[in-house]
């Protein structure tokens, strides 16, 4: 019997011992080096994405570095005898390329490399050649497309200028940049009175003679992470973006996320992070599913409309509200309340003290005073007083400044609302007195769900934060506000409050 209790015991040890350290094996091949910002973002985003789950992985990564390095069949050769040196020994549980070279280079070798196991599971992401989807075995296969979308760029432009009818698309002459241009040669009939001009080659120099000199003139930026100098050696995108801009008639327009930097406006873009995360969702679906049969490859998910503030005024360019509300917009121009914000916060941080300190004193002297009932009444009393105290501080500090507050007493469950607000949202406060949830109801409908969920994260939080949504007044006019929420714990009845500072938009 002894026997047998120490063979349960050990099987049980071993059980719970290979399931500790079981690790998932990830080979990661990209097209690009590690320091191209395209890349950077699909590997960090599908990385952090696999590493936020309970699962342990493991990550082995590749460059092909082909922005660089000629892509020829005796660099293929050279490249796969190091991989299968390096790897001969060992069998990853998944692959993850980024682009084509690198998808084509594992389609066409991975078994070449991994010589001890032949249905290695591939994902991939950055894949601009669709004709794939229809080439891989969708039983060993599955990624995200990076379908640069021209038409929503297109739009833009007539949007922007609508009289201009000449775009020229700007590129390194790479296979992306091919299998961009041949997806606008396939669609004549959805750009009928526009006139296309293609500007490629692998150096800079030779491109930049062939660009317009017309004033407001649109380039679109297709790829151009493989343009070289005179001397060949290759350039940062924004090496190239800085001589480029040296033409000031240009406007640029981008459709990656990776060349949004100084000089380009922006555009309808296709986005690193987002095809990282999607590739290391496909990734997790597959691990818990042990299986392909449900995963599908994403073409259109992963586009984004992204624009850079200060390169649109600098362009004289005004978005469309339609576009505007869609759009990511970055580089903006800080407001009262992003300026202030730590000048804010420590003035209430002060009147919390003044009123703690203020409250501690008050309390003193009436403990000994009152040692009856009447002495809770009296501090309670005193409580509302403070707040009546605060309150008016608040309303003289914010008073000229376009601004309203509310104070929701968590405890209580009774709301506080500055008559500033009161009156910039036309409420009746005899109706409306003490309703807890009176701020909810004038927030618009599009955004209730985004301010409950912002109200409940600063609940468990207890740290400040700031959004944007919309409001509607009680005669249903639409108001645009930036709201900071921000906690405080009252001491005297355990109590917490929530105050909300909400600027109005001129």
């Amino acid at each position: 019997m002894e026997f047998f209790i120490k063979i349960i015991t050990l099987l049980f040890i071993l059980f719970f011992s290979v399931f500790a350290t079981e690790k998932v094996n990830v080979f990661i091949l990209h097209s690009y080096s590690q320091e191209y910002e395209w890349t950077k973002k699909q590997h960090n985003s599908f990385v952090e994405t696999l590493d936020k789950t309970d699962k342990k992985f493991a990550f082995w990564t590749e460059y092909l570095d082909t922005k660089r390095v000629g892509f020829t069949q005796e660099y293929k050769d050279n490249f796969l005898n190091y991989l299968h040196m390096k790897y001969v020994d060992a069998t990853p549980d998944l692959i993850y390329v980024t682009d084509d070279d690198a998808l084509n280079f594992i389609y066409e070798n991975y078994n070449q490399i991994f010589l001890k196991r032949k249905d290695i599971p591939i994902f991939f992401s950055g894949i601009n050649n669709l004709s794939m989807n229809t080439i891989l075995d969708k039983k060993h296969y599955a990624g995200v497309y990076e379908v640069q979308e021209i038409e929503p760029n297109i739009n833009l432009i007539k949007q922007f200028s609508p009289q201009t009818r000449d775009i020229y698309f700007l590129g390194d002459n790479s296979t992306t940049y091919q299998s961009i241009k041949n997806e606008i040669e396939s669609k004549p009939s959805k750009f009928k009175n526009m006139n296309f001009h293609y500007v490629s080659d692998d150096h800079l120099s030779k491109v930049l003679k062939e660009l317009p000199t017309k004033p407001r003139s649109f380039i679109v930026l297709t790829t151009i992470g493989g343009f070289k100098d005179d001397q060949n050696n290759t350039l940062l995108p924004s090496e190239s973006i800085e001589k480029i801009k040296q033409n000031s008639h240009l406007i640029l327009l981008s459709m990656e996320d990776a060349y949004m930097i100084k000089g380009v406006v922006g555009g309808y873009v296709t986005s690193g992070e987002k095809q990282g995360k999607e590739a290391a969702d496909l990734v997790l679906k597959y691990l818990n599913d042990k299986s392909f049969k449900n995963l599908h490859s994403d073409m259109y998910n992963s586009n984004t409309y992204l624009f850079n503030a200060k390169e649109l005024s600098n362009s004289r360019i005004i978005l469309s509200n339609y576009i505007e509300r869609k759009a990511i917009i970055i580089d903006k121009d800080k407001n009262f309340l992003e300026r202030n914000l730590s000048f804010l916060l420590n003035i209430f941080t002060l009147m919390v003290l003044i009123l703690i300190f203020i409250g501690i004193a008050l309390y003193a002297v009436q403990r000994r005073k009152y040692l009856t009932q009447k002495q809770e009444l009296y501090k309670i009393d005193s409580l509302r007083k403070k707040l009546y105290i605060k309150d008016q501080l608040l309303h003289n500090t914010f008073e000229l400044s376009n601004i309203g507050y509310w104070r929701l007493d968590m405890l209580k469950d009774t709301l506080f609302v500055s008559q500033k607000l009161l009156n910039t949202l036309q409420i009746d406060a005899n109706i409306y007195k003490d309703d807890s949830k009176l701020i909810a109801y004038f927030v618009h409908q599009d955004d209730r769900e985004l301010f409950l969920k912002k109200l409940q994260e600063v609940k468990l939080s207890h740290e400040p934060l700031v959004f944007e949504h919309k409001m509607v007044t009680s005669r249903k006019s639409v108001l645009h506000v930036r709201e900071i929420l921000y906690t405080e714990d009252i001491k005297y009845n355990d109590s917490s409050v929530i105050i909300g500072i909400i600027q109005f938009e001129k």
